[in-house]
């Protein structure tokens, strides 16, 4: 699906060469006609705000919203395992269906970063991929909600993402795991203490925090009943 690679470009750090690109992406949107088209309108919207911001505005604000603390981190298992020993056999995990598919991580990725499994989704058959990004949708739509309280364009992107899915979730359920997000980071002492490496073996055994999606996010095969507890 060309349109979740579009999206996946979309949550890379803008740059130059992508600013440039968004006349291509925007017109990828429309050919493929996968998003209704008020969702398409508003993604599109979004788009061009991007394709004129000044780039180091735009960098900022990037930064800020997704790596200035965990609640819209774009690697997805830090919202279901935290730092919990099971987060990385989740990231093996991943890692093998990458493999399996031919997907190649490069040096520093990790294999849960958003626009890295909307890659690899897209090169997977419809079905199958479609059914594994519902397994995922929760989080996505989680994460999405709360961009949304604070009035930033980027939850436009993940809404299409939601809708690609073709999930059904209760808007409820969303909101309430919003809700559970943790106080917002504002100084440089609570980021430090937000990311704080845990102690060696302080928590082993522990499941981690809980995102109020889901207990874990196993992605399994399209093949396997997916257990994410929104919306099921």
């Amino acid at each position: 699906m060309r349109s979740l690679r579009v999206l996946s470009r979309l949550l890379a750090y803008p740059s130059t060469e992508s600013q440039e690109q968004i006349s291509a992406l925007k017109g990828v949107l429309i050919e493929d006609g996968f998003l209704k088209k008020k969702t398409c309108l508003k993604l599109v919207a979004f788009m061009d705000e991007l394709a004129a911001a000044d780039l180091m505005n735009a960098q900022e604000i990037y930064v800020e919203t997704f790596d200035r603390g965990r609640a819209h981190s774009l690697h997805l298992f830090e919202h279901v395992h935290g730092e919990s020993r099971f987060r990385g056999q989740a990231m093996l995990d991943l890692s093998d269906r990458y493999a399996e598919m031919g997907l190649k991580i490069g040096v520093g990725e990790l294999p849960d970063y958003l626009p890295l499994f909307l890659e690899f989704i897209s090169i997977c058959e419809p079905q199958e991929g479609r059914e594994t990004l519902a397994q995922a949708t929760p989080v996505i739509a989680t994460i999405g909600e709360k961009l949304r309280r604070k009035k930033s364009g980027y939850a436009h992107i993940f809404s299409a993402i939601v809708e690609i899915s073709g999930a059904k979730l209760k808007n409820s359920d969303i909101k309430k795991a919003a809700d559970k997000s943790p106080p917002e980071i504002k100084t440089l002492d609570e980021l430090d203490e937000e990311w704080q490496e845990p102690e060696a073996f302080g928590s082993f055994g522990t499941k981690g925090p809980d995102c109020g999606t889901c207990g874990q996010m196993p992605l399994q095969r399209a093949s396997q009943k997916p257990d994410m507890g929104v919306g099921q």
